[in-house]
């Protein structure tokens, strides 16, 4: 008989001297059998002795087989206290150990070196981590906390320095909701700081549209807003660089961190302090003529403030002290209730003539034409340009027959090369009046009035103030 088939036997014959036992029923029988299967097979003693034992299980795999329970459970421990040395984190093995009797003979019971290796093929483990959370949208774990609160102080950093102006930082806080909460994950899901830093800082991107001004470009916006032409170019398939202008919208993708450092930084400057304006009525004067009396100064005032930045870009000021230096002046202006004449001068010209411009201002040749000309029939009526005061009226042996008029506002209007006169010297006129009719006198070829406009005794271009 081979020694498998006494082991079956054997357990087969335990089981059974067991179960009469606890019956109490021909209990003397059947130890007289032991006595005489001992006699008939002494062998089998020889060969094997049964032993009480254990059946190591995770699940329902049977991992090893150990004489007592606490052979296994050490080797247990000491695979967990090696996974926490080796993490650096407190473990938690998703696969705990149970037991069950057996008997076995000596050459079952399972070595330590095979158990081990048996409990950390069947056992699945996960550590203790930390999960950072913002808004809601966790983005990384961690095994410590300081971990997380050391990546929001290396965020915050950039922001709590205030080299680059006279300030005095008071508060640096973050303003989205930030949770940190206790989790068991995998050791593969364990984050790397530097990178969710940076995840932090490159966040998600928003929509933004900046109006341009007077003398920006492309390349000047993509300065302001770290970025590069070719995006903007991108972002605005319709847009010709070169025909940008003011009031032009151009589309933006700005990066929008994930979280917002907010600082409170205490400032000091000195302000203006704008005056008051007081406007009497004067009988004296007319109603287009203004006069100052007083004139107003400006006062001044040391504030302190508090300014509210957000990653560093100013959103809002507290003021939270303001202590007046010098008071400002009040400027007292006197201002005419008269009606004025209609010969008094408007300040804006109208066209002279009726016709057609065939010189312009400017170099004619070899020398410069001081008015413009416009032609039309001998007999068009000339009017007067603006109201004032006839000063000149004559023959001019260049200029023909010609009219000038003092607006008596630094301005002087010309008027040459007429076939009639209508005014004398001396008189009144207002604006659009009929003083004289066009013609060909003196230096002329053909029909025009030669007109012009003279500020300060100095000849300007009259196209620059018709309207």
């Amino acid at each position: 008989m081979d020694k498998e088939r006494i082991k079956k036997y054997w357990n087969r014959f335990s089981n059974k001297v067991i179960e009469i036992k606890n019956k109490n029923r021909y209990f003397n029988k059947i130890v007289i059998s032991i006595a005489v299967f001992s006699i008939a097979m002494p062998s089998f003693a020889a060969v094997n002795t049964a032993t009480k034992a254990y059946n190591v299980y995770i699940g329902e795999d049977v991992v090893g087989v150990v004489k007592e329970i606490e052979e296994a459970m050490e080797v247990y421990d000491s695979i967990k206290e090696e996974l926490e040395n080796t993490y650096e984190a407190k473990v938690d093995l998703n696969g705990e150990l149970s037991f069950e009797k057996t008997n076995v003979f000596g050459g079952e019971l399972t070595d330590r070196e095979t158990l081990e290796t048996n409990i950390k093929k069947g056992i699945d483990f996960k550590i203790d981590a930390f999960a950072f959370i913002i808004e809601g949208e966790t983005i990384g774990y961690f095994k410590n906390s300081e971990e997380i609160e050391n990546i929001i102080e290396e965020i915050k950093k950039p922001y709590a320095e205030t080299t680059d102006r006279e300030s005095i930082l008071k508060d640096v806080e973050i303003l989205e909701n930030i949770d940190i909460q206790k989790v068991k994950v995998d050791i593969s899901d364990i984050s790397d700081t530097q990178s969710v830093t940076q995840k932090i800082r490159d966040g998600k991107e928003a929509k933004k549209t900046h109006i341009v001004e007077v003398g920006e470009s492309l390349w000047t916006i993509a300065m302001m807003y770290d970025t590069d032409v070719d995006k903007l170019i991108t972002a605005n398939p319709d847009l010709i660089p070169e025909k940008l202008k003011p009031g032009d919208e151009v589309n933006l993708v700005v990066p929008q961190p994930l979280l917002t450092v907010v600082t409170v930084e205490e400032v000091e400057y000195t302000k203006d302090i704008d005056y008051e304006v007081i406007v009497k009525e004067d009988d004296s004067m007319y109603n287009t003529q203004k006069k100052i009396i007083t004139k107003g100064t400006k006062g001044q005032a040391q504030v302190t403030a508090n300014e509210i930045r957000h990653n560093g870009i100013l959103v809002d000021k507290e003021i939270v002290k303001e202590v007046v230096i010098s008071e400002p002046r009040t400027e007292v202006i006197a201002k005419g209730t008269k009606e004025p004449p209609k010969t008094m001068a408007t300040g804006t010209f109208m066209m002279p003539t009726r016709g057609r411009i065939t010189s312009p201002y400017g170099n004619r040749g070899s020398r410069m034409h001081l008015g413009i000309d416009i032609a039309n029939s001998v007999g068009t009526n000339i009017y007067a340009a603006d109201g004032g005061k006839v000063i000149f009226t004559g023959y001019h042996r260049t200029y023909g027959y010609m009219i000038e008029i003092d607006h008596e506002n630094g301005y002087i209007t010309r008027y040459a090369h007429l076939s009639r006169i209508l005014v004398s010297t001396g008189n009144r006129v207002y604006k659009g009046e009929i003083i004289g009719k066009m013609g060909s006198t003196g230096n002329s070829t053909g029909s025009h009035l030669h007109f012009e406009i003279l500020k300060n005794g100095v000849n300007i271009n009259p196209s620059s103030k018709l309207r």
